[in-house]
């Protein structure tokens, strides 16, 4: 028996070899490898792909925006149009106007006899619908309000506004058309004329962020109170979280967090039982002077020449099939590259553990079966 160390190159080469000469062993942990990589990765970029655009959703819908009233319209008290105007510029709040109902309709030249609800807004709703304010008057509608009589973005034409006394005015303007915005139902189906106001409005929006979403409501319920110092009413846009999650713990809180750990375990046992197949080989190596430092060596070096191949396999599977099922590109690159970096590390930590298990020479397995 032979009581040299191996030189670490020998180990490598045996290792190495171990890998070619395995066959049907080598090709079944390869694959082993690439499908449980592809099941983990894959199964997280969908996840978090889906819990990523649910709160796109949410947050376009008005996740983040409050409406300002004054505390009774019975005393008279409005908003001041300056002060809301002037939110915008405060940490916290990335936009907001003002609104001012009028009884005023407005009618489209391509739509005769239709008509429809006037507002007038201030010019901070262009940043707060994040549109570009267009060189001449614009008239801004959702879709729901710009749809049924065919009146399409960018469209210049001639509007015909009618007061409450019957006078109508006719006013050209560039028709600013959003697909779907964060506004109040009462703005939804209406027009609305961004104009220079001055002085009082009905309402003001804003649009804040996670971040100051508690402390917003209380700032500009006393920023937009009235002159005796009744605060005004702050109310969410989304009363409630509709989507039936939590986004700010949402991600934290994912079922297949740990999925690269079930990954782990199967892989683990599929190679603790090769290597327990192979207690003969390993009892010749011991016998040969292949101690626990170089068969810990031939491990790490045929689980490295089988499992990256079947690791980049498996990324590749995953990556492929997370984009074509729709998830984010970007999204799913990480997860799938972070799940199966943990999934390969974890499974090489065991392998560790495994090949330092005592093994006996050949003759105490002779001895043992004596």
């Amino acid at each position: 028996m032979s009581e040299s160390p191996w030189p670490v190159g020998l180990a490598v080469s045996e290792g190495v070899a171990n890998a070619r000469s395995g066959r049907w062993v080598s090709l079944i942990i390869v694959v082993a490898v690439a499908w449980i990589t592809t099941g983990v990765g894959l199964a997280n970029a969908l996840e978090v792909s889906t819990l990523s655009r649910a709160e796109e959703e949410w947050i376009a819908a008005g996740a983040f925006v409050m409406s300002i009233e004054p505390a009774s319209h019975e005393t008279g008290a409005r908003i001041d149009v300056a002060a809301c105007e002037r939110l915008s510029q405060t940490d916290g709040i990335s936009a907001s106007f003002a609104v001012a109902v009028t009884t005023a309709t407005i009618e489209p030249a391509n739509a005769p006899g239709t008509l429809t609800t006037l507002s007038e807004v201030s010019p901070g709703i262009y940043p707060f619908l994040d549109v570009r304010e267009p060189t001449g008057a614009g008239l801004v509608a959702t879709a729901t309000a710009a749809g049924p009589i065919g009146l399409a973005d960018g469209e210049d034409t001639i509007f015909t506004r009618t007061d409450a006394s019957g006078t109508s005015t006719p006013m050209r303007a560039t028709a600013v058309i959003v697909d779907r915005a964060a506004l109040s139902a009462g703005l939804e189906g209406s027009f609305m004329l961004p104009a220079l106001l001055t002085g009082e409005a009905d309402s003001c929006h804003v649009r804040t962020d996670a971040a100051h979403i508690e402390a917003v409501p209380t700032y500009v319920s006393q920023a937009l109170s009235a002159p005796d110092g009744t605060l005004a009413i702050v109310r969410p846009l989304l009363s409630t979280n509709t989507y039936g999650l939590d986004f700010a713990t949402a991600y934290s809180n994912r079922i297949l967090t740990g999925a690269w750990a079930g990954g782990t375990v199967a892989l683990t046992a599929l190679w603790a039982l090769v290597q327990r197949a192979r207690r003969t080989r390993h009892a010749i190596y011991q016998t040969f002077g292949a101690h626990s430092r170089a068969r810990l060596t031939m491990q790490l070096t045929e689980w490295a020449a089988l499992s990256l191949p079947g690791a980049t396999w498996g990324w590749g599977i995953a990556t492929s099939l997370a984009i074509g099922l729709g998830a984010d590109p970007g999204i799913s690159l990480t997860q799938i590259t972070l799940q199966i970096i943990a999934t390969w590390c974890a499974v090489s930590i065991a392998i560790v553990a495994i090949a330092l298990i005592p093994v006996g020479t050949l003759l105490d397995a002779l001895k043992d079966r004596s």
